[in-house]
């Protein structure tokens, strides 16, 4: 396209250097006698390629052939005397022949409409090569998904961990203190009471269970005890209840404090926002429970604090949380729990072992090394984890949180059981005597997982953790100048082989976590990795075959148990979790069926099995406690309360 611009300004100054001589006397031109010059040829066959010399040349050429055409009249001389001096400047040529002045006109209009058009061409053919190569190009790009984190100075990272802990600082402050929250239950129950005391305030007609209906009375003491307040109520409790939180920061601050001036509703005032209240199932007059939000308010300020928490550890402020940060937060937390004052200095390294595995197993499904902050809030580990600040630490309740003292001291013990040869790890043989019950000990001769499912199990998950099995490979791929020996070839050879078939702590908790909760979706997925076999992202008759098979060797070697027929059991495995595609059975099939837990058990344990063969004789334990029922506290005629 510039090529053509340049052409067609070149043409068109030619051609109007000879347009005014025309327009201001009758002109008379006659045509280039001699043939047109090798760069004028070239112009006219192909415009648009041509080097400035070219260009150059043409235009004198053309210039030239114009001026020797050119026979003056007297009206061109008496208006230009110089045209004579110009015109004796280029002789005409011999045999030259002249063209009417409107011949050359018309040319010049044709070759510049013609030159116009060439360029106005190659502009729309650059604009679409260039959009066409643009969307291309989009098209093919793939977006970002991975940014590096760059080097950066010792200053820059003092700076952001600053600021990082000046923020936290500031949230903390935020947040309301325990005398704060039992002040805004008690405005809250004033109100409610104020509201139940006036004749004139109007109550929901209720009734009993039979289906008498209550007194006016009965009824406003009920709602009293539900606490049911409305949203103009509540904004009386937030008005209250800022009032006596900005007194409270004046007098400790004094008036230059940070409370004086409003503090106390930056405080509160998300708490009672429309947007909170609506969120609240509401009665026919338009009324929350209390009580219920009572717990929102508490339940928030809970787990902000512990983002503050999980927070401080987080080093490079970008939201997630690595194992030995994890680590760190469980052993600052220890400190302050009450559950665990019994907590002696000599387990203090494998309680937190023990207590980061249950974060990092079900909050890091990826095994990346690291958990995301927001996963771990939402998850039940940090809940049950909080627990112990509240409790004592003979609490009942405490006997099946993982994080409990007696859980972890339970777990550590049952690994020290296993490791006969007490070398810190487990073997093939120690490692299936994990699910030996001694209660049914003389019922069931052959327990234990089954072969099959502990060889598969070694082979696809890491058996030295995640940190030993990265240290173990950073010394395999060294090189090693004594390794060239033979005797020492094969001793390193053996000593990995004996590596590869023994199971660290690291690796025993990741198990112990998925027998214990089979039904959880990263349980599941543990679990199936061992299952499919050939990596289909199913599992067919094949595979449940070959576990079973594994079952069935065992169960008839015992003289005692009759014969069964392992089909039969394939069959019931299909029937139970009824996958969606006929004789496929996905990791989508397992989470949908609420019989996984009894699946692998059939698969993977013998133990498992024969209590599945034997379920309706045996008695049913009740491995869930029943839901406590709410207290309630009544008064009797006499002023008793029970």
């Amino acid at each position: 396209a510039r090529d053509a611009a340049d052409v067609d300004k070149s043409r068109v100054r030619v051609f109007t250097d000879v347009r005014p001589l025309r327009a201001e006397s009758s002109l008379a031109a006659r045509p280039r006698a001699s043939p047109p010059s090798s760069s004028a040829r070239r112009l006219r066959a192909n415009p648009k390629v041509r080097t400035s010399r070219e260009e150059s040349n043409l235009g004198r050429n053309l210039g030239t052939d114009a001026m020797a055409t050119m026979t003056l009249s007297r009206e061109a001389l008496s208006i230009a005397p110089w045209a004579s001096k110009l015109a004796s400047a280029f002789p005409a040529r011999p045999g030259a022949t002249l063209r009417n002045p409107d011949e050359i006109e018309d040319e010049v209009d044709r070759e510049t409409a013609r030159l116009l058009a060439a360029r106005a061409a190659s502009a729309d053919a650059a604009t679409t090569t260039t959009t066409t190569t643009t969307r291309s190009t989009a098209a093919a790009k793939i977006p970002t998904f991975f940014r590096p984190k760059h080097d950066e100075s010792f200053l820059a990272l003092e700076l952001r961990s600053a600021a990082h802990r000046v923020a936290l600082q500031y949230k903390e402050r935020g947040l309301l203190e325990d005398d704060e929250l039992e002040d805004l239950w008690n405005v809250i129950t004033s109100v409610v009471a104020r509201r139940s005391g006036d004749p004139t305030a109007k109550v929901a007609p209720r009734a009993t269970p039979d289906g008498v209906p209550l007194s006016e009375d009965d009824a406003a003491a009920l709602a009293t005890a539900e606490s049911r307040i409305a949203y103009d109520e509540l904004c009386v409790v937030r008005d209250v209840f800022v009032r006596r939180l900005n007194d409270a920061e004046e007098e400790v601050y004094g008036s230059y404090g940070g409370g004086g001036g409003g503090g106390g509703e930056k405080r509160v005032a998300h708490y009672f926002s429309p947007r909170t209240f609506n969120r609240f199932e509401r009665d026919g007059l338009g009324r929350i429970n209390g009580r219920t939000f009572m717990e929102f308010v508490v339940r928030h300020v809970a787990l902000t604090q512990s983002r503050i928490n999980l927070g401080c550890h987080d080093a490079d402020a970008d939201g997630w949380l690595t194992e030995d940060e994890l680590e760190a937060f469980v052993g600052r937390s220890v400190t302050t729990m009450a559950a665990l004052q019994s907590l002696t200095a000599g387990f203090m390294k494998q309680y937190s072992r023990i207590a980061t595995r249950r974060f990092m197993f079900f909050d890091d499904p990826r095994r990346r090394g690291k958990a995301r902050i927001s996963n771990l809030l939402s998850g039940d580990a940090l809940a049950d984890f909080n627990e112990l600040h509240a409790a004592r630490e003979d609490d009942p309740s405490l006997d099946k949180n993982w994080f409990s003292l007696a859980s972890a001291q339970r777990v550590y013990k049952s690994f020290l059981d296993l490791d006969l040869d007490m070398n810190g790890t487990l073997s093939k043989a120690e490692f299936k005597r994990y699910t030996f019950d001694v209660r049914i000990a003389d019922a069931c001769n052959a327990q234990g997982l089954t072969d099959v499912f502990v060889n598969r199990l070694y082979e696809e998950h890491s058996l030295k953790g995640p940190a030993a099995a990265k240290a173990y490979r950073a010394q395999s791929t060294r090189a090693n100048a004594a390794a060239a020996d033979p005797f020492v070839a094969q001793s390193l050879e053996r000593r990995r082989k004996q590596i590869a078939s023994e199971m660290d702590f690291t690796a025993f908790l990741d198990f112990v976590l998925a027998w214990s909760d089979k039904n959880h979706p990263a349980s599941l997925a543990y679990f199936f990795r061992v299952l499919d076999v050939d990596k289909q992202g199913y599992l067919t008759n094949m595979e449940i075959w070959t576990f079973l098979k594994s079952v069935h060797v065992t169960w008839t070697s015992d003289p005692e148990n009759y014969d069964l027929n392992m089909l039969d059991v394939r069959d019931e495995i299909f029937d139970m979790v009824k996958p969606a595609v006929e004789g496929r059975i996905t990791l989508e099939d397992l989470k949908r069926c609420g019989c996984a837990h009894t699946v692998i058990e059939i698969l993977c344990d013998h133990t498992g099995f024969w209590r599945y063969d034997n379920r309706e004789s045996l008695p049913h334990d009740d491995e869930e406690e029943e839901e406590e029922d709410d207290i309630v506290e009544l008064m009797d005629d006499d002023g008793i309360k029970f």
